[in-house]
């Protein structure tokens, strides 16, 4: 093992940590973005809901950024395909949620509290990054 070639490459890893933690910070932005409610307010109010549903959606973006950093070749790839996924994982997440709420508002359940609705939604968050993680693998 030769510690010096880790002292030469450990820049690298920071600068990696540095503009995945930033992609990560952009992609739960966009999606508090998008909701209709302050999760911040109901999660400090101890809505359980919100919260699992907050964390899946984190937990996928996390997916997908840990496939892109993998696949990447350099800074420019990783930033491009963490973009790219991150876009897509927010859109198909709000398709999928759209399609399940024909007949139900399922963000005012999540508001209310119903925690079954925040862990399914949570969940489809999560299983759409891995699908989206898996496809950006080359």
């Amino acid at each position: 093992m030769d510690i010096l070639y880790y002292l030469q490459t450990f820049d690298y890893f920071i600068i990696y940590l540095v503009a995945s933690l930033l992609l990560f910070g952009l992609g739960t932005f966009l999606f508090k973005w998008l909701t209709p409610y302050s999760e911040r307010d109901l999660i400090r109010a101890g809505n359980i809901a919100v919260s699992l549903k907050l964390l899946g959606k984190m937990a996928g973006l996390v997916v997908v950024l840990q496939s892109a950093i993998r696949s990447s070749i350099n800074l420019i790839d990783l930033a491009i395909w963490a973009l790219i996924a991150i876009v897509i994982q927010v859109v198909l997440h709000l398709i999928i949620e759209h399609v399940f709420t024909r007949k139900t508002n399922l963000a005012k359940e999540v508001e209310k509290g119903n925690v079954a609705v925040g862990l399914f939604l949570g969940g489809i968050s999560i299983l759409v990054g891995l699908i989206v993680a898996a496809t950006i693998s080359y």
